[in-house]
């Protein structure tokens, strides 16, 4: 109904007409809530109520993305990554004429800008982040989380497909850079260092996103 299973079998024989039974499942944990249409109350005001608990549980935002873990990471980086949905090309000269300079340099000439100066560290907007060179969605804001590092942080892509891997040994270290696998566009670098359940912190500029606001 709202994503997940259920587990609970619920027996024909005990179910009353005169009675709801709505199952509500959120962010991978089961929320059940019995409505029980009492003979004495009227329909109007059961239909009423009804309408008010599945309206909120709709605007409930759902947490839309994949779950890669950083072992999923190294094998994608030794044996390849996954093929886009689609591809977008266009030359130098095309995109310097679409993006800031600050976007350019960031996605196109792998830049990085300044820790907590970017206007996407600090939003919580509900909705989808996408690649701001075209607009291939990335992440979700339900996994947004504060790292404290000074950059929007992110512990999953929205599907495994979206994010291309690369080994980057710059700068006299090892890590891990992102960049949309539609557009190659620099997005940031994916540390194993993040929250539970992936253990992921994608570390990313503001400059190479936007939201598409829920």
């Amino acid at each position: 109904m709202f994503g997940g299973s259920i587990t609970n079998v619920i027996n024909p024989s005990t179910f009353r007409p005169n009675s709801v039974l709505i199952i509500v499942f959120l962010s991978n944990k089961i929320y059940c809530i019995l409505y029980l249409i009492k003979q004495n109350t009227s329909y109007l005001i059961n239909l009423f109520m009804l309408y008010k608990v599945i309206n909120y549980f709709k605007k409930t935002p759902k947490n839309n993305t994949t779950m890669t873990t950083w072992k999923d990471i190294i094998h994608t980086i030794l044996n390849g990554n996954p093929t886009p949905d689609k591809r977008v090309e266009k030359t130098n000269k095309e995109w310097m004429e679409i993006l800031t300079p600050e976007q350019y340099r960031i996605t196109r000439n792998k830049g990085t800008e300044a820790p907590h100066s970017g206007e996407m560290c600090s939003s919580h907007e509900l909705g989808k982040y996408a690649c701001v060179c075209c607009n291939l969605p990335l992440f979700d804001s339900s996994i947004k989380f504060e790292s404290g590092t000074g950059w929007p942080s992110f512990t999953a892509p929205i599907k495994d497909n979206a994010i291309h891997y690369i080994k980057d040994d710059t700068f006299g270290m090892v890590r891990v850079e992102v960049t949309c696998n539609s557009c190659d566009a620099h997005l940031g670098h994916v540390f194993p260092d993040g929250p539970k359940p992936s253990g992921l912190r994608y570390c990313i500029n503001s400059e190479s996103i936007k939201i598409d606001k829920a």
